[in-house]
């Protein structure tokens, strides 16, 4: 196998999948990349059998010079080759050595064979889904943040996928928050509910957003493949490669989120998101770990307390400006967790509360419930 390709292509090509790569995994193997060079394109896969990424790279003429397949130790082929001074890169396999020339440089990596990688499944893609690409980073942007990172309950680590009709629910909770996005979609579809596991969730976002970044409309649709197994996305970076994203579900029953959503408050404030968020960010500099609260007392129509108290007796409080309706309350959340609800949102924020250890339900003014969150106060 010998290739000859540009360093800038094969950096950005690995830079997108990369991070499916497992160096931690029983298997040493899935630790490499696996790299299928044919006369015309180029085939990385990074996988660790529960997410797998696979980058097919369109090549010019004459960079395949001898087809074949082998896998490298992805860190170590990767830091090389960013590190290499020249811009075209030279890779030739022999045997079980991977020989690496870039000008002056010459770099050796041992290797593993291609047919010992395994496959993550084959993904039968009984439903397909049509959703715009910018919609989808959208649902993932506004959701994503809720999901639990580590969590007995194994299907909380994932982001809940429902599918009604012509709508799609994004939602995603780890017990003391919860956030749900609906979008229309082109066509209806019968009744379908998938959870997709976080590592996949991040990465899909991170393509996405990569591709938003980069192609010339927002406006292309991105075609979902489910079924029971498994969750596939293909997305075409300009024709010059094609990713493929394969997920294995998360098999579990995800809560009923209908029954959190809070219906009957009656104390509402109305703020600016950008005001409450900079008080947020300060009040917090009191805060430790074992006192991560922060204090919104409601007495007055136009303002609201914003208070931040630790075990050492520090204390940090700032007015807000608000628009508040209802009874005096006091109320307390996780700060941390209330802003990351504001810094997905924009402009004026309606937040409801009816009790100081009730669900306190969030969402942006008129955008006509797209995004709605949850979170839970904390005990004082």
């Amino acid at each position: 196998m010998k290739l000859v390709i540009d360093k800038a292509l094969l950096i950005k090509a690995m830079t997108l999948i990369i991070e499916a790569v497992d160096n931690h995994h029983q298997m040493a193997i899935l630790g490499n990349l696996k790299l299928v060079l044919e006369p015309q394109s180029l085939t990385m896969t990074a996988s660790d059998l529960e997410v797998e990424l696979t980058n097919v790279i369109n090549l010019p003429e004459g960079a395949c010079v001898t087809a074949g397949a082998v896998t490298i130790p992805a860190d170590k082929f990767f830091g090389i080759c960013k590190a290499l001074p020249d811009n075209m890169v030279s890779i030739e396999v022999a045997g079980s050595r991977c020989y690496i020339t870039s000008g002056k440089g010459k770099y050796m990596l041992s290797t593993l064979p291609a047919q010992d990688y395994p496959s993550i499944g084959e993904p039968r893609s009984e439903k397909l889904v049509k959703i715009g690409r910018d919609t989808l980073f959208n649902l993932i942007k506004h959701t994503r943040f809720a999901m639990a990172t580590q969590d007995v309950r194994h299907y909380l680590t994932g982001l809940l996928f429902e599918i009604e009709g012509d709508k799609l629910t994004a939602v995603a909770t780890d017990g003391h928050r919860l956030a749900v996005a609906y979008q229309t979609l082109a066509d209806s579809h019968d009744e379908t509910k998938v959870i997709i596991p976080g590592k996949a969730v991040s990465g899909l976002e991170k393509l996405l957003t990569d591709l938003l970044k980069t192609a010339e409309e927002n406006g292309d649709m991105v075609t979902l493949g489910l079924d029971n197994d498994f969750l596939t996305v293909s997305l075409n970076f300009g024709g010059q490669m094609m990713i493929s994203l394969t997920a294995r579900l998360i098999e579990g029953k995800f809560p009923d989120y209908r029954r959190v959503m809070p219906t009957n408050n009656d104390k509402i404030a109305i703020f600016n998101k950008d005001s409450m968020v900079e008080v947020l960010r300060r009040v917090a500099v009191v805060n430790t770990k074992d006192s991560p609260g922060v204090l919104l007392h409601f007495a007055k129509s136009e303002t609201v307390d914003v208070i931040s108290t630790n075990r050492e007796q520090d204390e940090a409080r700032e007015e807000v400006a608000v628009n508040y309706t209802g009874e005096s309350i006091e109320i307390s959340f996780n700060e941390s967790y209330l802003r990351a609800v504001l810094n997905v949102l924009e402009g004026d924020i309606r937040l409801e509360m009816v009790h100081p250890t009730s669900p306190t339900r969030i969402y942006q003014v008129g955008d006509d419930h797209n995004y709605q969150y949850v979170v839970m106060p904390m005990r004082v």
